[in-house]
């Protein structure tokens, strides 16, 4: 005949879980080996003690005693719970519990044969991913820059503040709603094109895209999408107002390329030298104050300066922007501009714009109040009779546009 198993000895030697009995006086009767040792007790200084006086959290000890003793009772069912357990250096242990009542041998209720496993460490890391979430959550809702999440039906699942601003739109609007069904059309345009490609061959892009709004008002973004599991993922940042100063600005610099033109070939129909020196320096002279008229309007800060970046002229919106008058900034150096930790990149940058011709970066400048800020910049390299000089175009994009 094969032996008996003893059950309720398996249990207790089972070395994953807390195993323990409590009788309907509320003492322990049994505890397993690694009940005790979650509670860094021995066994026999828990045996016989009071199971919510000593080992449960103060704060929950009598609902925990009331609840124990209605499903004695039966008034509530047995039932997996989660619930603390008080350890001896004051620290709590989180237990996911399962209970069976235990009866005498004329079936009276006696107590509880209680398992549990210890999930403090899960619990731990929920609660940080949860506060991870949040923060980054936070983070989302709080950038300047659009955020949005379009699923693979091309429904907005998620759309940040400023998004929603720059869509000319409110998130509850958005959020559940396709693409097609906001803004009727967008399927026929670039930007859906490669929204589209990048949903289905997961390769991220950028793009500077202008959008026609239904009402027939257009707006110029700045575009990044990358893929995501939900579908894609587009950061934008509205250059509406960049876009408007680059037209003026090409504008300008057309009619003064048409200003020089016109006066050249009147100096050209001129026979004496003398005359033509004078008219060329006239010419010379108003368009530089056409030049400075212009460009002290201009909403960005303008710099023109030498090879070794030197500060030959700064307009208005320099002086405004880096908090200098105009003196100081005529006797100061483009790297004074930078924090300290960037000057060593000065030379290089200059160097790069005399290779190339022009150079597009964002990086971070210093106020005269050492105010550090972003901004955007634009080096180009012209050549004049009196040399070569760089211009330098530098947008404050610290701000929301």
């Amino acid at each position: 005949m094969p032996p008996k198993i003893n059950l309720a000895q398996l249990y207790f030697d089972m070395p994953d879980s807390i195993i323990v009995t409590i009788n309907n006086e509320e003492n322990v009767t049994q505890i397993n080996k690694k009940g005790a040792q979650i509670l860094g007790y021995r066994k026999n200084e828990i045996i016989g003690k009071n199971w919510f006086n000593n080992f449960i959290p103060k704060r929950i000890r009598e609902t925990s005693r009331v609840n124990f003793h209605r499903m004695l009772k039966g008034e509530i069912p047995l039932k997996h719970h989660e619930n603390p357990i008080l350890t001896q250096k004051g620290s709590e242990r989180i237990i996911s519990w399962h209970n069976i009542l235990m009866k005498d041998t004329k079936n009276n209720i006696v107590g509880t044969f209680s398992s549990g496993a210890d999930i403090t460490g899960r619990r731990i890391a929920e609660e940080a991913l949860k506060e991870n979430e949040k923060r980054f959550r936070n983070t989302v809702e709080n950038m300047i820059e659009g955020y949005q999440v379009i699923d693979c039906g091309w429904r907005y699942v998620y759309v940040n503040e400023a998004a929603a601003e720059q869509g000319r739109q409110s998130r509850e609007k958005l959020i559940g709603r396709t693409m097609m069904e906001m803004y009727p059309g967008i399927e026929k345009t670039e930007m859906f094109r490669h929204l589209k490609k990048c949903m289905i061959e997961r390769v991220p892009y950028q793009m500077e895209n202008e959008f026609i709004f239904p009402d027939g008002s257009k707006g110029w973004f700045e575009l990044r999408i990358e893929p995501t599991h939900e579908g894609v993922l587009v950061l934008s940042m509205d250059i509406t107002e960049r876009k408007e100063i680059e037209r003026e600005l090409g504008m300008y610099r057309q009619r003064l390329e048409q200003v020089i033109a016109e006066r050249t070939v009147e100096c050209a129909q001129t026979n004496k030298k003398l005359m033509e020196e004078k008219e060329e320096r006239r010419k010379t002279e108003e368009g530089m104050r056409l030049r400075a008229a212009i460009l002290d309007k201009a909403k960005e800060a303008i710099f023109l300066v030498n090879s070794k970046g030197d500060v030959v002229y700064a307009n208005k919106a320099a002086s405004k922007t880096y908090g200098y008058d105009h003196g100081e900034l005529l006797n100061m150096n483009l790297r004074q501009l930078f924090r300290p930790r960037d000057t060593h990149l000065a030379e290089s940058r200059l160097k790069e714009t005399i290779e190339k011709g022009q150079i597009d970066l964002e990086t971070f400048h210093v106020t005269k109040n050492k105010a550090i800020i972003r901004v955007a910049v634009r080096h180009s390299l012209i050549k004049t009779e009196h040399g070569q000089f760089i211009v330098s175009v530098i947008r404050h994009i610290s701000e929301k546009p």
